[in-house]
């Protein structure tokens, strides 16, 4: 019998999660399905104590943070976070969050300057997570918000500069950032498709940015990137961190593992597939 995996949050819209969890378990000999699950938020805690025909789904926003009283215990990779990105059904039926989303972003930075001077837009639930990691690499970090004055943010700030004192953290609002970075991170949704023309800062921000990394895959190329790369500054885009992301989720339900060539091979699959959609849409 076919297992049953999914991605929920809301609104979904496009997704290339099926595309790439149906070609992982192709190439993982796995027998199951995976399904977009668009659930409302003021039905999403019960919709998920219902969802027990699943063996595991993962997370997506708005509900990183909000799954996490649902669940029965953290894998330390989601606690250093407070966000889940994915989530076991264990054989007993309780349910374990797990982070994925640093394994796939650490990977799409490798050839970055992660510990050096980090600009890093929007502080969300995968914001949090390049928070967490550009601090425990002794970044000297500038976050970008809309509001640094929300107690969550500044006991984010508060907690990364106790636990990682090597690092240095400050909050900015958008209007205010500047001086010069070795890598700018934007972990907004600005310049997501549909809405492909927006740019979470100016273009003067940007030139003053050594490397950017945007987490968004879609488009391949945000106006973001577009900027970077006119300015002659090296760019990577989201796509190879969903899919390290996703070659994890699959390690954490059934033991999957995958090389990565088979990986590369499918970055590149999976862009040309969006390539064809946004062609055809």
């Amino acid at each position: 019998m076919s297992e049953a995996y999914g991605l929920i949050g809301h609104p979904l819209g496009h997704s290339m999660s099926p595309f790439l969890h149906k070609a992982l378990f192709a190439l993982g000999g796995k027998d199951a399905s995976y399904r977009l699950l668009d659930l409302a938020p003021e039905t999403m805690e019960q919709q998920v104590r219902e969802m027990t025909g699943y063996l595991g789904w993962n997370v997506t926003i708005p509900y990183k943070e909000r799954i996490i009283p649902l669940l029965d215990r953290l894998d330390p990779s989601a606690a250093r976070y407070n966000a889940v990105n994915c989530v076991r059904r264990e054989p007993d039926g309780t349910l374990t969050g797990y982070n994925t989303d640093c394994t796939g972003f650490l990977h799409a930075v490798r050839d970055f300057s992660l510990g050096g001077r980090v600009l890093l837009l929007g502080c969300g639930g995968a914001g949090r997570m390049m928070a967490t990691e550009a601090a425990m690499a002794g970044a000297q970090l500038t976050i970008g918000v809309r509001n640094p004055e929300k107690p969550e943010l500044t006991a984010l700030a508060a907690h990364l500069r106790e636990a990682y004192p090597a690092a240095g953290v400050q909050l900015l609002p958008f209007g205010e950032i500047s001086g010069d970075f070795d890598l700018l991170l934007n972990s907004t949704p600005v310049g997501m498709f549909p809405h492909t023309a927006g740019c979470p800062v100016p273009d003067a921000v940007i030139r003053r940015c050594g490397a950017v990394f945007d987490a968004i895959y879609n488009p391949k190329q945000t106006r973001l990137m577009e900027l970077a790369r006119q300015a002659g500054i090296p760019t990577a885009g989201g796509m190879d961190m969903l899919v390290q992301q996703a070659a994890c989720a699959q390690e954490i339900w059934y033991g999957a593992q995958f090389s990565e060539a088979d990986l590369a091979a499918l970055t590149r699959q999976a862009q040309a597939q969006l390539a064809r959609q946004e062609a055809h849409p």
